[in-house]
């Protein structure tokens, strides 16, 4: 009877390494970004009532790098003849120099507190001593504390899940697996084989995409709406570049882990049914003749750690020049080229 395997010593190493990383990530989604979003879902039924300014000031915090702003005032408000005394000014409490909303709100009531001005307040109907004057959800700031969600804590859950394992991958089960590094089945039929490629193939691969694709629209996001001057199109353009990267990474990200792929190729000829979210896509029916041949194509690069892992797909070649994916992320070469032969050698089809 084989002895089951011990952990190894590294990973418990690596899991107290991750434990910070993880608390960081879940600390500030479970305290700042899921509490933001539940308040500022409530204050959207609160009522604007005009309140009278005891004090207000817009204070900073300067670095060596930066300067933090912090607006704090105290109000005054009437409901239901009851009098009522509040102190919060924004969702989010702190200090920041996430754009200039900070800045803009301070000398905002600082302005009407000279004046001498009422200012609008949002009160909580069912609990009136619940009140806040700037109800705003600001996008920016909310992506900035999601970068490190995802990155802290993407990085240290990850981590610690795979020293939960032995600090050794799974191993992925030989039978009727097409190829060592193919995450799909193969089934031979009559003069043929069927193949599935099913959702979430090499899907820690994808969710990394998905994260770096996700910081770089952080990162479009946190560029400051208010500081841009029309003749000034650099903000712009870093919006666009690292934004528009970001986004099109994380829709890419998302349809490589989403997506399903069912194929069967005979002497009749070719089927495939490509589905999202079980939802069908696309789908193609080509008969035999129409075939022109079926080879092996390069689909994409990963480089990591000094290492370089390529992933290829299988495509049938029509007459008519069409190409159509039978079967897709194949890593390395060898694997694919050994399913090719085998999908060739089932069906008589030509390949090259």
């Amino acid at each position: 009877m084989e002895k089951p395997a011990k952990k190894q010593p590294g990973a418990w190493v690596m899991g107290l390494f991750a434990l910070p990383f993880a608390a960081v990530g879940v600390g500030m989604l479970l305290l700042s970004v899921l509490p933001t979003l539940y308040d500022w879902s409530r204050m959207q039924f609160w009522q604007p009532v005009n309140a009278t300014l005891l004090a207000a000031s817009l204070n900073s915090s300067r670095s060596s790098k930066s300067t933090s702003y912090t607006v704090t005032a105290r109000y005054r408000y009437t409901v239901a003849g009851q009098v009522y005394e509040g102190e919060r000014v924004a969702i989010s409490g702190g200090g920041d120099n996430v754009g200039d909303f900070q800045e803009a709100l301070g000398e905002r009531l600082e302005q009407a507190l000279r004046a001498g001005q009422p200012v609008p307040v949002w009160v909580n109907p069912s609990h009136p001593a619940d009140a806040v004057i700037d109800r705003s959800l600001r996008p920016g700031l909310l992506a900035f504390k999601m970068v490190f969600v995802v990155l802290f804590g993407g990085v240290g859950v990850g981590l610690l899940v795979f020293a939960a394992r032995g600090g050794k991958p799974s191993k992925p089960q030989a039978s009727k697996t097409v190829a060592a590094g193919t995450p799909g089945k193969l089934e031979k039929i009559p003069g043929g084989v069927q193949m599935h490629f099913p959702a979430g193939r090499w899907w820690g691969l994808k969710l990394a995409l998905g994260m770096v694709g996700l910081v770089f629209l952080a990162v479009g996001v946190l560029v400051p709406w208010e500081q841009e001057g029309q003749s000034d199109i650099a903000p712009w353009l870093l919006r666009l570049g690292f934004g528009g990267v970001g986004g099109a990474v994380l829709v890419a990200a998302f349809y490589a882990l989403a997506n399903s792929l069912r194929v069967q190729i005979d002497h009749e000829g070719l089927r495939t049914e490509r589905r999202l979210l079980g939802l069908m896509l696309q789908w193609h029916q080509v008969p035999g003749p129409e075939i022109a041949r079926l080879r092996v194509v390069e689909s994409y690069t990963v480089e990591s750690n000094n290492r370089r892992d390529v992933y290829y797909r299988i495509e049938a070649e029509l007459r008519s020049g069409k190409k159509i994916t039978v079967a897709q992320d194949l890593q390395g070469r060898k694997d694919a080229d050994r399913m090719l032969a085998a999908i060739g050698s089932a069906t008589g089809y030509p390949i090259r």
